[in-house]
């Protein structure tokens, strides 16, 4: 896909590796994911549009920008939860939706068993932002990326740590030309391959064992 962007920066990187040690402990595993997701929000924030208002400093009136735009958080449950913190605590006008997915271990399909929208009635107009921090098979944030078409989302956003050259295909293969130049992609690392097992190599484990404790 053209609209994938890996995140080159020094201290993604470092906290990255951070994350993929195997010796840090979760509550290291998810300090180190807080500060990723500020500095992706951060990022990815930097797409907004602005819009222009009149305010009066303490000296005198001037012309500033307000994000008017409707932007909506959809974490995949649970890992994608680890990230929503830089997202909303820079932006807390933000919407949150959920979505909960759980991978079929034979099938490694998805199956959907909670979704959440915000009651927005022109959904033509949002910005929607996934966040999956592990993208393998692609399975999950592809359902989820069709579920927003289906609703008429025109603006989809991928929000990843660590993405499989296999998970990139398939997405590549579930979408027509049409849907793929309303999705983009960011993400802090192009892994490998995936193993016998469906995760990413070198990869970082079980985002959602390590980020809540439950190896």
């Amino acid at each position: 896909m053209k609209n994938i962007a890996v995140i080159a920066h020094p201290l993604v990187a470092h906290y990255l590796t951070i994350m993929r040690d195997k010796r840090t402990p979760s509550k290291d595993f998810k300090s180190a994911l807080d500060k990723i997701s500020y500095l992706l929000a951060g990022i990815f924030y930097s797409e907004l549009k602005g819009e222009n208002v009149n305010i009066e400093t303490p000296l005198k009136k001037t012309t500033g920008k307000l994000i008017k735009q409707e932007v909506v958080l959809l974490p995949i449950l649970r890992a994608g939860l680890g990230l929503t913190r830089g997202f909303t605590d820079l932006f807390p006008d933000i919407k949150v939706s959920h979505i909960g997915l759980y991978r079929d271990e034979e099938s490694l399909k998805p199956i959907k068993y909670y979704f959440k929208f915000p009651d927005i009635k022109d959904k033509s107009g949002i910005k929607v932002i996934i966040l999956d921090p592990m993208i393998a098979t692609g399975g999950s944030v592809s359902f989820t990326i069709e579920y927003l078409l289906d609703m008429g989302i025109k603006d989809i956003n991928v929000v990843s740590l660590l993405l499989a050259p296999e998970g990139i295909k398939a997405i590549e293969n579930r979408f027509n030309q049409k849907d793929k130049k309303k999705i983009k992609i960011f993400t802090c690392s192009i892994d490998e391959k995936l193993n016998e097992k469906g995760y990413i190599v070198p990869g970082l484990g079980d985002a959602g064992d390590r980020i809540f404790g439950t190896e």
